[in-house]
């Protein structure tokens, strides 16, 4: 008998892939490739030019002067690197059981490239002294103090969201409108409630509607994000309300992955791949601000 069942099993002939964490870094951080990649830095230069004119006497001997005071910022770059390979007889095998080997290890190869570059772009890297983009230094740190993501209302929630944008506008003299805020993934449930009781509106709906980013002509984007949960001061949570575009902030790609040719050692072969890039910079800090839940 269970000779005949062996010889009934059925072997589906598709192959199932673990379900990991999607790749996101790109929708809210740009990336830039444009420097060459044998660079181990990428520097660049911004200046403040400090100046007014003013009414003179008749002698012309008191005009005010333009100051100009420039800076240099260096962004260190890392090489890294990954590979994938198999052994004569696992590929001997995946010929007869009809199990591409080959191209699945060639693309969890490229999705170990982009694990690492997602953690380092959202996280940082202490050991490198790299930052992320929701613990970099440059940021401005806030607290919401005495709001309850819990029990908040609809008008609580709106204003709360509304300060954030306002505090980016106004401390940068008009200069820097928001266009994105992220919220941590845990809380955007209290975004879906009703308004209040007396309309189906949702708190988001309603702030999409009605935000002070509405008022300036932004089409703001608010999305939910999983790292950050726990993230701020009291690892309750922080939401991020900042001025997406490639002049305030981007992560440098000089090398994405790339693979050389395959090596053979002993009954082995293996793909090795190498590339570089480094952590999330902003040129104008100011353009974002964090805004962490109380304890």
């Amino acid at each position: 008998i269970a000779f005949v069942q062996s010889q009934l099993g059925i072997l589906d002939p598709k192959l199932y892939e673990t379900k990991y964490q999607g790749i996101t870094f790109e929708e809210y951080i740009p990336i830039d490739s444009s420097d060459p990649e044998w660079a181990d830095s990428s520097s660049y230069i911004s200046y403040d030019a400090v100046t007014m004119g003013k009414f003179i006497g008749a002698n012309a001997m008191d005009l005010p002067n333009v100051a100009i005071n420039a800076k240099k910022t260096d962004i260190p770059l890392y090489y890294g690197g990954i590979k994938h390979g198999w052994s004569l007889d696992e590929l001997r095998k995946s010929q007869q059981m009809r199990m591409p080997l080959d191209v699945v290890g060639a693309k969890m190869k490229v999705r170990g490239f982009k694990e690492h570059q997602q953690k380092v772009a959202y996280e940082g890297d202490t050991t490198r002294g790299l930052t992320g983009l929701f613990n970099n230094s440059n940021v401005t740190e806030t607290v919401a103090t005495g709001f309850n993501p819990v029990t908040a209302t609809g008008d609580e929630w709106i204003a709360m969201l509304n300060a954030q944008y306002n505090t980016v506008y106004t401390t940068t003299a008009n200069v820097h409108k928001p266009n994105v805020q992220l919220i941590p993934q845990n809380l955007w449930q209290y975004l879906l409630k009703p308004m209040n009781s007396v309309t189906t509106t949702t708190i988001l709906q309603f702030y999409l509607e009605n935000s002070y980013a509405k008022s300036l002509g932004v089409n703001l984007t608010v999305r939910p994000v999983f790292q950050l949960n726990g993230r701020g001061v009291n690892s309750t949570g922080r939401i991020m309300t900042y001025e997406l575009n490639p002049e305030n902030l981007g992560m440098k790609v000089p090398m994405p992955i790339r693979s050389i040719a395959p090596q053979m050692k002993d009954l082995m072969v293996t793909v090795p791949s190498e590339y570089k890039f480094g952590g999330v910079f902003f040129r104008y800090p100011l353009s974002a601000l964090y805004t962490d839940m109380p304890a």
